[in-house]
């Protein structure tokens, strides 16, 4: 009688655990179901956001390029003018040495303002560029002097020569080799901020 109420109570116990077992599995299975629509959910949001930043990244880097060209576009020609002028090319005898202080002082304000927009290497070789050309800081109030040879501007100017013009040069003339090695690092400059050694070495490859 022991024996036979002793198995009676194990399969009991054994019936008893076994719909716990199954409602476990049950819940687990409930859970997934619950816990999986709400991790693609949260999945989903951050992908979306992470599209967003990739195109609002894309956006601001488009509109950042637009507008150094838009620089470029203003300020290429009036540095090619100087180094034109500089190195005796183009249409130098055309110009006059008030004419060339006053690109100085044109060039000099665009590219302050740019400046936030292009990188330190820009500033740098554009300054460069002008103190190769320019001798500055020559007394309070007076204008940059024209590092170039005062002798062979007067004798070859198109137009008529005034002698005041003779004080807006320097003595601590600057050779040519000089001036074409400033110019072509700020035209590197340049062209490295708004891309064009990127496209041209993507091309290349």
């Amino acid at each position: 009688m022991q024996c036979s109420g002793s198995g009676g109570l194990l399969h009991v116990s054994a019936q008893t655990m076994q719909p716990n077992s199954w409602n476990s599995l049950e819940i687990a299975k409930l859970v997934a179901g619950i816990l999986t629509p709400i991790a693609l959910a949260v999945l989903g949001i951050y992908l979306h956001r992470l599209a967003k930043r990739f195109e609002y990244l894309q956006w601001r880097n488009q509109k950042l390029t637009e507008k150094r060209l838009s620089v470029y576009d203003s300020l290429a020609p009036k540095l090619n003018d100087l180094f034109c002028y500089f190195t005796y090319v183009g249409a130098w005898r055309d110009m006059s040495p008030t004419s060339v202080v006053g690109l100085k002082r044109s060039i000099d304000k665009e590219i302050h303002l740019a400046a936030p927009l292009f990188g330190k290497d820009f500033f740098k070789a554009l300054i460069a560029f002008q103190d190769t050309c320019f001798e500055t800081f020559t007394g309070w109030g007076r204008d940059a002097r024209l590092r170039t040879e005062c002798e062979r501007r007067r004798e070859y100017y198109s137009g008529d020569w005034q002698a005041s013009w003779d004080s807006l040069f320097s003595e601590n003339v600057a050779n040519t080799t000089s001036i074409k090695l400033a110019y072509a690092h700020a035209m590197q400059a340049f062209s490295k901020d708004i891309g064009v050694h990127e496209q041209a070495g993507a091309s290349e490859r």
